[in-house]
């Protein structure tokens, strides 16, 4: 029964451990056993992304510039690969030659092997690394 609210909210304790405990409610509602916690470095924020699995993949692409080719061709990559749905995505420069593009899937959303995506995505004009590899768990 919703009762309208978007969202559901509870102030927890925040402490040193590799497990993160939810109310009831929460995770009935989340209704997955897994979850990808990212903290974003620059404003502090953790974000918890429930997802179907306890495997979960990091890509960090270091680029020359961040230009509308480099955009196509990871997209085109992406949809090749069946990464249409990515959970977290994140972007900065740090000059004008030095870029970089990080994001977080389920090695299960992909319709081709980690190592063919990794050979395509080093193919993409103007990159210089390619950083493709399992997110650590936390027990």
């Amino acid at each position: 029964m919703s009762n309208g609210n978007m969202t559901q909210a509870r102030v927890l304790e925040i402490k040193e451990g590799n497990a993160i405990t939810l109310p009831a409610e929460f995770v009935g509602k989340i209704g997955h056993s897994y979850g990808l916690v990212i903290l974003v470095i620059k404003d502090k924020n953790v974000k918890l992304y429930p997802v179907d699995s306890d495997r979960v993949l990091y890509l960090r692409l270091e680029i020359e510039k961040l230009s509308k080719s480099f955009l196509e061709e990871l997209t085109m990559i992406f949809e090749k690969a069946g990464l249409e749905d990515i959970l977290f995505t994140s972007g900065i420069c740090q000059a004008a030659n030095r870029c970089f593009y990080e994001c977080y899937f389920t090695p299960k959303q992909l319709s081709m092997s980690v190592q063919e995506l990794n050979k395509h995505l080093k193919g993409i004009t103007g990159v210089q690394m390619v950083v493709l590899e399992d997110v650590q768990k936390g027990d």
